[in-house]
């Protein structure tokens, strides 16, 4: 087989005069220079703006972490008054501290009186947690109220096996 021979060419020279027709002026040199600084501010300009805009939008994409542990400092001072009005209500609101006080719960001794205060402070923040893995994958609105009933569910329905509601109900 046969290769494909190379053929290099010489640079062709040309004249000093026939350059000078493509030469600029020289009182349009600094115009120019200066349209091109003017183009490079904007450009930076743009550039700062749009890096300003991705990082309002990851502290934007923050915000459920933010209203969790918001409502995470603000748990006592909520269960305070659910316990008050409905003690029902700890069951809708916080069922993870109601199992996690479950004698059924193996923890030994300290661990196991400060666990339901742990899951009192941190129930909010796991759910905030929870609702941004799901905003990530682009679930509406409805969506993620779904997911966040369906994980208080779960647990409400383990509080009534656990705390024998049911057997009692069904004995009758």
């Amino acid at each position: 087989m046969r290769r494909p021979t190379l053929t290099v060419h010489e640079p062709s020279y040309t004249s000093v005069s026939r350059l000078e027709r493509f030469r600029a002026n020289t009182p349009s040199i600094p115009e120019h220079l200066q349209e091109i600084e003017e183009e490079r501010r904007r450009f930076r300009a743009w550039v700062r703006l749009q890096r300003m805009k991705i990082g309002l939008r990851r502290l934007l994409d923050l915000w459920p972490l933010a209203l969790g542990l918001a409502l995470g400092f603000a748990a006592p001072h909520l269960r305070i008054l659910l316990m008050r009005s409905h003690p029902w209500a700890m069951w809708v609101v916080f069922p993870l501290v109601l199992l996690a006080a479950r004698p059924e719960v193996q923890a030994a001794g300290p661990v196991a009186a400060g666990l339901p205060m742990l899951m009192l402070y941190a129930q909010f923040p796991l759910e905030a947690l929870l609702i941004q893995a799901t905003l990530r994958r682009r679930v509406t609105v409805p969506g993620v109220a779904g997911h966040v009933f369906y994980f208080h569910y779960l647990a409400a329905l383990q509080l009534v096996m656990v705390s024998g509601v049911l057997a009692r109900a069904l004995m009758r």
